[in-house]
């Protein structure tokens, strides 16, 4: 497959690396000085399983050069996808699938709007992997990476299952859904809960987590993002409470999630799309969320400072 991932950052440049080691064709945008140390040395990806390194087709800041692919890896943030589904467009042919990698559960739809649903597949990461210099990424390990793929309407399809074979081959674990929107609304809640919470605490998982009161606030949490989700006709993955309780204490005591770690360190983070979807969502549908509400307006002012609007 000739693939291109536009957003070459942890998440999306570490699985187009890896989809690379299984043979495949694999682009990438990125920009800046990780762009300039890429085009000059490829890629290298440090990893507790085997440090390796890859050489992309092209590394760009324009879709134009790359043309259209089979594929395309969206690993930006959030609040860029929008303006990345138009950029994308020259990338785009008309069998070539989109799969959003980002946190929340809007991105699909997003994409759908302006490339069409039938270009959208899903995916659902769990990959604790980061830019640690320019051209440089660092997979930290603690979690096996592992994935979960659909086509945004579950329907089977070759892109899904080709991509599921390439990445099997080369230490990446991956499922294919039977519904893709469970699975992908499973994950939000637990993140709005861990990173929610985890941020107006203000102190790593280990700090908090035996706190019973602490505690109860993630269940609450999680509970009004379920509650979200069945309202807008999802169905989240029976027990995700006590998963998510359980992930909450298999979890190293420093570790602090993406949401958190943005936070504290004043940078503008994904709040409009973790704590601020539950909100925002849950009004739509008539869902009331006092916690999510609590957390999402206690955060939001450093939100606004970090993004220079206060």
């Amino acid at each position: 497959m000739r693939i291109a991932v536009f957003g070459a950052g942890g998440i999306g440049g570490y699985l187009g690396a890896r989809l690379a080691q299984a043979g495949d064709e694999v682009a990438l945008i990125a920009r800046g000085p990780h762009l300039t140390a890429i085009q000059a040395h490829g890629l290298f990806v440090e990893s507790p399983t085997g440090d390796f390194h890859m050489t992309p087709s092209i590394a760009t800041d324009r879709p134009e050069d790359v043309g259209v692919v089979d594929a395309v890896l969206l690993g930006v943030k959030a609040w860029d996808v929008r303006a990345a589904a138009e950029a994308l467009r020259p990338m785009v042919g008309t069998t070539t699938g989109v799969l959003t990698l980002q946190n929340g559960v809007e991105a699909p739809m997003e994409v759908a709007e302006i490339l069409g649903a039938a270009h959208v597949m899903v995916g659902v990461a769990t990959v604790r992997s980061l830019i640690a210099g320019p051209g440089r990424l660092r997979h930290l390990g603690g979690v096996d990476p592992n994935l979960t793929l659909g086509e945004i309407d579950n329907r089977s399809s070759t892109r899904v299952e080709y991509l599921r074979t390439a990445w099997e081959k080369v230490q990446v674990t991956v499922e294919v859904a039977e519904n893709i929107q469970a699975s992908l609304w499973g994950k939000f809640v637990g993140a709005a809960a861990l990173g929610g919470v985890g941020a107006v605490v203000h102190v790593p998982v280990g700090v908090w987590r035996q706190i019973p009161q602490v505690r109860d606030m993630i269940e609450r949490v999680v509970q009004e993002g379920i509650a979200v989700a069945l309202a807008r006709g999802v169905k989240t993955p029976e027990g995700i409470v006590d998963l998510v309780k359980g992930a909450i204490d298999a979890m190293p005591p420093a570790y602090m999630a993406s949401m958190h770690q943005e936070i504290v360190a004043g940078r503008p983070s994904e709040l409009e799309y973790w704590n601020g979807a539950v909100v925002r969502l849950g009004r739509e549908a008539g869902v009331a969320t006092p916690l999510n509400e609590f957390i999402y307006h206690s955060l939001l002012p450093q939100e606004m400072k970090a993004r220079g609007q206060v």
